[in-house]
């Protein structure tokens, strides 16, 4: 396979950002999660078990396999470029629309469509905006930004590093993937994690960041990053991503064992802490992403490496959809809250709604002057 542009992960972004789009409808009527809107009907013991459980699985890897494809990118980047570039199109490509968010999106989706504790009736928008700066809850107002926040981050820590310390000569052949150095990262993002849940449990904050989950985003992005040194998006083998496949279908069980069995009606104990619950919590959370990592990229290098106009064009607007789908969902959310449908319903609705306008507005959005430079791949 050459090494021209790879369709199978534009496909893959494609489809991990949609896979956004469905959590945040799911979170919607979970209520379980942060997210701008949750309709006031809360669901019953079923329909939540099925969220949570849906919830998990897709937390497990979703984000952690874009960091490890934004990981490999800027390694390219960053060999390509140099430092000084590589990090002034980091600071133009991720800081800039992370910043239009937190001082123009959020702000405008939490007063004008989330009315979070019906903040319109209280103050006008200028002075809730003034306390929204002075108070410094701007830093907390990234939403789904803070991926390209942290993304940044790491950026930046790996550009210094670079600087810092030269690699050596490569001496022999790229080192191929295998399920031994799977394994290690497993472990590494599962004793991470655990170690950092500790003190930082899921659903606590740092600036909208989860650091709970981050151990998992770091190992990942460095996976990517030695995944360009070794060529692993291309020569990694079917046969390895097929059993990381399988490995992912058959820990479904624990999960589902985890929620039914494992938790004594105490949620929190997957959270973090010294619990069994959260070392095998975690222990599944991170053989799963990188399970998953490895699986699409091998499933999708074989089966999906093509794109059709219409493909192409959703993949072009896939970032756009990812800057700008929280309004637009909320948006939705409340129109829909009135009718008399179980969560589950509303839920597949909002979903399906929510792909046109939001794949729409990115249309409208990528042909915008003011905006386009901010949403471009």
């Amino acid at each position: 396979m050459g090494q021209g542009r790879m369709l199978f992960v534009d496909n893959a972004r494609l489809s991990l950002i949609v896979l956004v789009v469905f959590i945040h409808a799911v979170i919607t009527y979970s209520g379980v999660g942060g997210w701008y809107y949750r309709d006031p009907v809360a669901p019953g013991p079923p329909a939540l078990l099925f969220f949570v459980f849906i919830e998990g699985l897709c937390q497990s890897f979703f984000m952690g396999t874009l960091f490890a494809l934004a990981g490999y990118y800027a390694a390219l980047a960053l060999r390509r470029k140099g430092a000084r570039a590589f990090v002034f199109g980091r600071l133009t490509r991720l800081g800039l629309p992370t910043l239009f968010y937190m001082a123009v999106v959020h702000p405008l989706t939490v007063y004008y469509l989330a009315n979070m504790e019906d903040v319109r009736s209280k103050i006008d928008f200028a002075g809730f905006y003034r306390i929204y700066v002075a108070d410094l809850h701007i830093l907390s107002g990234s939403g789904p930004m803070w991926f390209a926040l942290a993304l940044l981050l790491f950026c930046l820590i790996y550009a210094g590093a670079a600087a810092l310390v030269k690699p050596a000569p490569r001496v022999g052949p790229p080192r191929p993937l295998a399920a031994p150095l799977l394994i290690r990262l497993i472990l590494l993002c599962a004793v991470g994690a655990f170690l950092v849940r500790l003190v930082m449990p899921i659903g606590a904050m740092v600036c909208n960041m989860q650091l709970g989950y981050f151990t998992q985003y770091v190992v990942l992005f460095g996976f990517g990053i030695a995944a360009k040194a070794n060529d692993w998006l291309h020569t990694a083998e079917n046969r390895l991503g097929r059993a990381c496949l399988l490995t992912v279908c058959a820990g479904l069980p624990v999960w589902g064992g985890l929620l039914l069995f494992g938790t004594g009606g105490d949620m929190g104990r997957l959270s973090g802490g010294l619990h069994w619950q959260s070392l095998a919590y975690a222990l599944w959370e991170s053989t799963n992403g990188v399970c998953m990592t490895v699986g699409i990229i091998t499933a999708l290098r074989e089966k999906w490496n093509t794109q059709s106009r219409l493909v192409a064009a959703l993949s072009a607007s896939a970032f756009a959809v990812y800057v700008f789908h929280p309004p637009i969902m909320v948006a939705l959310a409340r129109a829909l809250t009135p009718l008399p449908l179980p969560g589950m319903a509303k839920c597949l609705i909002l979903f399906v709604l929510s792909l046109p306008a939001c794949f729409g507005a990115a249309w409208i959005i990528r042909r915008t002057p003011l905006l386009r430079a901010m949403v471009r791949q």
